[in-house]
C-alpha cells in the first residue's frame, strides 16, 4: 500500500496561523512598549479629591483633629509639655489641652455641624471616641451648637451633659466643683450621681461636686444680681475697699474686671483697690444663659489729713 499524501490545503492553513500568531506576539511587544513609555497618575491625586470633598462638606471627620475657626485675645494649647498660642486657621489634636486667658475667647469645629465656643479663663482636654467628639470641661464656660444629629458629650468634675438631637446648650464649671448645665435650643441630657435628667429648651440644673443633679428649673426671665456698695467716701488710710454682692449661684461675677467667686448661695465678696480721689467701681455678671447685667458706683479716697500748723511769730527786722 502506497503512502498518503497530503493534501494541497494544509499549506495555506499552515501559512494562515503562523501569520496570527505573528500578530498577537507583536500587539503583546506593543502593549509593553506603551505600558513602559505611559505616566503613572500623580500621587497626590486622592489627597486633592479628599481635600476638595472636605471644603464642601466642612472639616474631615478626621478621628484625631479638630479645627480653630475663632481666636480672641491669647488662647494656648499644651503640647508636650509646654504651652503655645494658637490663632484662627490652627490644627489640634486629640491630645491637646486648651484654654483661654482673661478677656480671651475662642472657638473650636469638632465636626461639620457641632463647635464649641470657650469663654475666658476656660480649660479644656479634647478627645473622640467611635460615639463621637468629647471635651473635658476643666474649668470655666462652654458652649456647645450641634447642628445635625451628631453626638457630643461634655465631662467635667463626675458630671457628663449630651445633646439629644440637633441642640444649643451650655456647661459651666466653677471653682468649687458644681456644674451647671442651660439648655437653650433643642434637649440635653444631664448625668451625674447615678442619676440623669432631660433638659428642655429653656431649663437648667447643676451638680454639686458630682452629686445628682437637681430637677430642671426655667431659666429666670431677669437677670438677678444685689450689690452693697461701700460708703461713698473713704477717710480713712485703706488702700481698698470690699464690695458685697448676690447673684444666682450658676453666675459668673467680674468686679472692675477681676472674677469674684460666687458661693452656692450666691454670695460674692471681693476687694477692691482704692488710690487717692476718685475711683470707679463696675460689677458684671453674667447668668448660665449668656445674658448680663451691670450696675456701678463711685468710691472717692481722701488722703491723709494735713498736719495742723501753728503759727510762730517772729521778727523780720533786726537792729
Amino acid at each position: 500500500m502506497s503512502t498518503p499524501r497530503p493534501t494541497r490545503r494544509s499549506g495555506p492553513v499552515l501559512s494562515i496561523l503562523l501569520a496570527v500568531a505573528a500578530l498577537a506576539g507583536a500587539a503583546i511587544v506593543s502593549k509593553r512598549l506603551m505600558d513602559r513609555q505611559a505616566p503613572s497618575a500623580p500621587p497626590q491625586a486622592a489627597p486633592v479629591q479628599r481635600a476638595q470633598a472636605a471644603a464642601v462638606d466642612g472639616p474631615a471627620e478626621d478621628p484625631g483633629t479638630f479645627q480653630v475657626t475663632a481666636a480672641i485675645g491669647l488662647v494656648e494649647a499644651e503640647r508636650d509639655g509646654r504651652w503655645y498660642a494658637i490663632k484662627n486657621g490652627d490644627t489640634l489634636t486629640r491630645t491637646d489641652v486648651v484654654r483661654t486667658a482673661a478677656g480671651a475667647r475662642a472657638v473650636l469645629q469638632l465636626s461639620a455641624g457641632t463647635e464649641i465656643e470657650l469663654r475666658e479663663r476656660v480649660e479644656i482636654g479634647l478627645d473622640r471616641l467611635a460615639s463621637g467628639p468629647t471635651v473635658d470641661l476643666r474649668r470655666g464656660k462652654l458652649l456647645a451648637r450641634v447642628s445635625r444629629a451628631d453626638a457630643l458629650a461634655i465631662t467635667s468634675h463626675e458630671t457628663r451633659t449630651a445633646n439629644d438631637g440637633p441642640a444649643h446648650f451650655v456647661v459651666l464649671s466653677d471653682p468649687q466643683g458644681r456644674v451647671s448645665v442651660a439648655t437653650l435650643s433643642g434637649s440635653a441630657r444631664f448625668a451625674a450621681g447615678g442619676r440623669a435628667v432631660v433638659l428642655p429648651a429653656g431649663t437648667q440644673s447643676s451638680s454639686e461636686g458630682g452629686a445628682a443633679p437637681g430637677d430642671p428649673e426655667r431659666i429666670p426671665e431677669e437677670v438677678f444680681l444685689e450689690v452693697v456698695w461701700p460708703v461713698g467716701e473713704q477717710r480713712h488710710a485703706t488702700d481698698h475697699t470690699e464690695i458685697h454682692g448676690r447673684a444666682a449661684p450658676s453666675s459668673v461675677v467680674t468686679v472692675n474686671g477681676s472674677a469674684a467667686a460666687v458661693d452656692t448661695d450666691g454670695h460674692f465678696t471681693t476687694a477692691v483697690p482704692l488710690r487717692e480721689g476718685k475711683n470707679d467701681v463696675a460689677v458684671e455678671v453674667e447668668d448660665l444663659s449668656g445674658r448680663t447685667r451691670q450696675a456701678a458706683t463711685t468710691v472717692v479716697r481722701h488722703g491723709p489729713p494735713q498736719p495742723a500748723l501753728t503759727p510762730e511769730t517772729t521778727e523780720l527786722w533786726k537792729r
